[in-house]
């Protein structure tokens, strides 16, 4: 996928960016590949694929969800800036917090901040369950396949505020992990508010499954990383 198909495939979703926001990610497409080189931030390395399975991937729940009616988002694991850097590129509104525990990702992170003139972005150096002052603080939290949905439930849930939206980016096993987290949710107080999918021009399936916060997560969680993966609500 080019550039301009890109363009074209998110005005056919009602998705309307300004031409500078597509000048953004070439930039952000081309320090992707040049920082690649020195530490392993993809395995995408081809320019089309980066534009389809990185920036269209990132961009399609903006089709069922109006982040630019909201505040502020939080993007657990973010990696090379999937989806938070992306969300916050076509998002200018949203203040946008990235959260990785691994701080070499971070400068190139903040290479892309700079060369793409992104004032709406800050960053978070460290896990997501130990977040404890952000708890109910955000409007939207994301989450990209970095993990199970309990557990990406059990760490974005209790940052969302109450009336909030847990967007967890998933393939083509999403259906599948949303019967096994019933429990997590009622846990957790929330429900699912939407179930996107698509599928992207190469065929890979998308799951995006849209959650709102409807009460206060118990204090308890999130719990360790360590108890959360070896005992998952």
């Amino acid at each position: 996928m080019t550039f301009e198909q890109l363009n074209q495939k998110l005005t056919e979703l009602e998705i309307l960016l300004p031409s500078e926001t597509i000048e953004k990610f070439k930039i952000y497409s081309s320090l992707l590949c040049e920082w690649n080189e020195k530490i392993n931030l993809t395995s995408i390395l081809n320019e089309e694929e980066i534009v389809e399975k990185h920036f269209l991937d990132c961009l399609l729940p903006g089709q069922v969800f109006a982040f630019s009616k909201r505040t502020n988002l939080c993007d657990l694991g973010t990696g090379a800036g999937f989806p938070g850097m992306v969300l916050a590129i076509a998002y200018p509104n949203l203040k946008v917090t990235l959260v990785d525990s691994t701080a070499k990702k971070f400068k190139f992170l903040e290479e892309v901040k700079s060369a793409c003139n992104v004032k709406n972005v800050s960053f978070h150096i460290g896990r997501g369950e130990e977040m404890k002052s952000f708890k109910e603080h955000f409007d939207i939290v994301t989450a990209r396949s970095f993990s199970a949905l309990p557990n990406i439930l059990e760490l974005g849930l209790p940052l969302c505020k109450i009336g909030g939206t847990l967007v967890a980016y998933k393939g083509e096993k999403g259906k599948e992990e949303l019967k096994g987290s019933e429990r997590a949710l009622d846990k957790l107080g929330g429900r699912l508010l939407n179930l996107q999918e698509a599928s992207l021009p190469s065929g890979d399936k998308r799951i995006n499954l849209l959650f709102k916060k409807e009460k206060k997560s118990p204090s308890r969680y999130p719990r360790t990383w360590g108890e959360i993966v070896a005992h998952p609500l």
